[in-house]
């Protein structure tokens, strides 16, 4: 009789071990945590001969556990079913004092609360263990069984043991995740500053083509292509210093106008309500704002001593729109310019197409007036539209 006991106990260490293997195998194999769990609760199902079998995964509240995984619990319980994890349910006391909780029998159990989850199953036995993690517990492995059943220090050894290597399973999970994570976002990063290059280039290309066609002299050529140079760059300064999806307008203004020697309260005043832009917008806005303010060094209110530029912005809430005035004075206007070079493309072929908007520009006798408006999402295009001359022979 002694031999026979003997034999069936060694049996059952043997399966608990080889359980342990398999799981141990397969935890190296498997990088998601959700099937990892759903794995696990088959394994010790028929390891130790219970039917009932959950993973409980404390939640960010640390007060509710939720069932994580499960096996043979009715439809909607996995994934949806939460406990309390507090000293109250035998779960939450085995979370706090990380040591197994034994329930021989449910219907004589007073130091817990059962849930109606257990009763509902016609759970009468249980067992919890916990799953510890490198920053806390994730959470806790029960069984439940639906038979009276005395559970010995061999089942509560092996969930233990268990329990252990899956804390350790999850955290390579995690951190294999994790891995996986910031190698996609490196990439994406890569891609991103790749395609900001291609078109930083391509700007550059098409302005230097474009400058040098409308210039009269090498001269003037360096000087005009020098300063729409200096204004790409420090575009991309400030995107490099940035949140892309956070630009300040005033930023955009501020930095253009102090490069052209604007000062807020002597020669400049900006009026508006603090408004971010995205990246395309805040590229072309920088350009407008260096075409504007390099026609007012030149011919007007930045050329004269007693000039001032007034730039105001305000949200027109019925359209979904912005709009923008730029109002120079204290500057004669004696006409339209002569010439018309590449500012006046960039302002009225330009900052339509890249802001999904218009410009409209206004001469007074003491000096320009230009109003942008432009949508509130983000434009269609980071592309100029004189890139596309390239190859063409367009100037």
């Amino acid at each position: 009789m002694n031999s026979a006991r003997n034999a069936d106990e060694a049996d059952k260490l043997r399966k608990l071990v080889s359980t342990l293997a398999e799981f141990g195998k397969r935890a190296l194999q498997v990088d998601d945590v959700g099937a990892l769990l759903q794995q696990s609760t088959r394994l010790v199902s028929d390891a130790i001969n219970v039917d009932l079998v959950k993973v409980l995964e404390l939640l960010p509240d640390r007060k509710t556990m939720l069932v994580r995984a499960g096996i043979n619990w009715d439809p909607g319980v996995v994934g949806h079913a939460t406990i309390p994890a507090l000293d109250g349910s035998s779960a939450g006391y085995a979370l706090r004092t990380g040591e197994p909780v034994i329930t021989e029998n449910v219907a004589t159990e007073t130091r817990f609360e059962i849930p109606m989850l257990l009763t509902r199953h016609g759970v009468k036995s249980t067992v919890n263990v916990i799953i510890r993690g490198e920053h806390g517990p994730f959470g806790v492995l029960e069984v439940d069984s639906r038979q009276l059943r005395s559970f010995g220090q061999d089942d509560i050894d092996f969930l233990q043991n268990y329990a252990n290597l899956l804390a350790s399973a999850i955290e390579r999970a995690k951190d294999h995740a994790d891995l996986a994570e910031r190698v996609e976002r490196e990439r994406t990063l890569r891609h991103e500053l790749q395609h900001r290059i291609n078109n930083m280039l391509t700007t550059i290309r098409a302005v230097a083509t474009r400058t040098l066609a409308r210039s009269q002299s090498l001269d003037e050529f360096a000087n005009s292509f020098d300063s729409r140079l200096a204004a790409i760059a420090r575009t991309h300064a400030l995107l490099s210093e940035t949140e892309p999806s956070a630009i300040r307008l005033r930023e955009v203004l501020a930095r253009e106008l102090s490069a052209h020697g604007a000062v807020e309260g002597q020669n400049l005043t900006q009026r508006g309500p603090e408004l971010h832009i995205s990246t395309n917008q805040a590229k072309a806005l920088s350009m407008a704002f260096h075409e504007l303010a390099t026609n007012a060094v030149k011919h007007g209110a930045l050329s004269v001593d007693n000039g001032r530029i007034d730039v105001s912005w305000e949200i027109v809430s019925q359209a979904d729109q912005l709009r923008i005035r730029w109002r120079e004075s204290g500057v004669t206007i004696e006409g339209e310019p002569v010439r018309r070079g590449l500012g006046s493309d960039i302002l009225e072929r330009a900052i339509p197409k890249m802001l999904d908007g218009k410009f409209e520009r206004t001469l007074h006798h003491d000096g320009i007036e230009c109003v942008i408006v432009m949508s509130l999402e983000p434009g269609r295009s980071d592309e100029l539209p004189f890139q596309s001359d390239f190859g063409s022979g367009k100037h």
